[in-house]
């Protein structure tokens, strides 16, 4: 089967240090897994990333079969993600979850009640898979209690938006 290509480019004028990062880490994961370049062509709508310590923000818009980064939040938004400069990365790089970013109190994350799984679909891209992760299992007690956590998580973020 031929590999989906997914093109990631940086919008015009988009010049920040994050824009390429965040361009940088979309290119290598896409590249990477076919299941990835799947989600990534199921994926419609704009998530804005904000390094609250460095005030800077970017929009990935995703179109399916092409993922712009702009420089700024371009609206309309279906989703916003703020945090430090290094938690932000901690996502880019498959270390953490959103949604339980957000319930530490490390990051906020807000999401349209049109789409308020986004954030955490963003993240399906990002993440890492298991074998890059380590070769611990996880307790199904651990999986349950994610579970729970992500709906309990997405259902406040709903009643917030």
């Amino acid at each position: 089967m031929a590999a989906t290509p997914i093109r990631v480019r940086l919008a015009d004028g988009a010049e920040s240090g994050l824009a390429n990062i965040v361009q940088q880490y979309l290119e290598q994961n896409l590249d990477d897994s076919e299941t990835r370049r799947q989600r990534a062509l199921g994926l419609r709508g704009r998530v804005a990333m904000t390094a609250t310590d460095h005030e800077i923000t970017v929009t990935l818009d995703f179109r399916g079969e092409e993922i712009v980064i702009w420089d700024g939040a371009c609206e309309p938004l279906q989703a916003s993600i703020a945090g430090p400069h290094r938690a932000l990365l901690g996502l880019l790089q498959g270390e953490g979850n959103p949604l339980l970013e957000h319930i530490r109190g490390r990051l906020r994350v807000r999401s349209s009640l049109r789409q308020p799984l986004l954030p955490l679909q963003v993240h399906g891209l990002m993440k890492l898979p298991p074998e890059e992760r380590g070769r611990r299992r996880v307790p199904g007690y651990a999986i349950v209690a994610g579970i729970v956590a992500a709906t309990a998580a997405a259902v406040f973020l709903l009643l917030r938006s």
